[in-house]
């Protein structure tokens, strides 16, 4: 009968001393680990490149938005094409772009009911760059009507739209982020004058 309990209290011996060595042991295979590591750290880099680009190109786009804006809600003179024209090449200035950037710019002032949920808006007028279309009033008021702030019956918003195309410097397949578009809308009031006039058009026209 002791020689099975000894032949079993060896073992047990041999698998507790065979544990504490593989845990004692510091060796390893440094081109396995690396093989098995490197791929996902190249992932991780990459991904957080591509991500940090997107959000640092976004915000340029918004910013150069809001400095046309602003240039825009200071000018006092009639503005036309050759204006818009040029505060598109500014707009790609500013972003670092020189393809697919486009910028619209609508004049929004309120015909009734202005303090009103039911409100209705026109457009004074409505121009942009690279043959993107003109804004109508019934796309004032069937997309943009939500997100246009309070006007007071008399005064007038100036809308600003930009865009770029955005394409990550490596492929989709790598980090699942692909080229899109940036697009950003800014509304200001016309600091220094009652609204912002385009040539040919006539202020307050529609």
């Amino acid at each position: 009968m002791k020689y099975p309990s000894a032949i079993a209290r060896g073992a047990l011996h041999g698998t507790r001393h065979a544990v504490r060595r593989f845990a004692r042991n510091e060796s390893a295979s440094l081109s396995v680990e690396a093989v098995l590591v490197l791929p996902l750290l190249l992932w991780g880099f990459l991904a957080i490149f591509v991500f940090f680009d997107a959000f640092r190109v976004k915000n340029l786009a918004l910013k150069a938005n809001y400095a046309i804006s602003d240039l825009l809600s200071r000018e006092t003179s009639v503005i036309d094409m050759d204006y818009i024209r040029g505060s598109e090449r500014l707009y790609e200035f500013l972003t670092r772009v020189q393809t697919d950037a486009w910028l619209r710019v609508t004049v929004v002032h309120c015909t009734a009911d202005c303090a009103e949920p039911e409100r209705t808006l026109e457009r004074d007028w409505s121009r942009a760059t690279d043959d993107v279309p003109n804004l109508t009033n019934a796309d004032i008021m069937n997309h943009y009507e939500p997100i246009i702030p309070w006007i007071p019956a008399g005064e007038r918003v100036i809308m600003v739209e930009s865009s770029l195309l955005y394409t990550p410097p490596f492929s989709k397949a790598i980090t699942g982020l692909g080229a899109r578009s940036l697009t950003n809308v800014v509304m200001t009031r016309p600091r220094f004058a009652p609204q912002l006039c385009f040539e040919g058009v006539g202020c307050g026209s529609s």
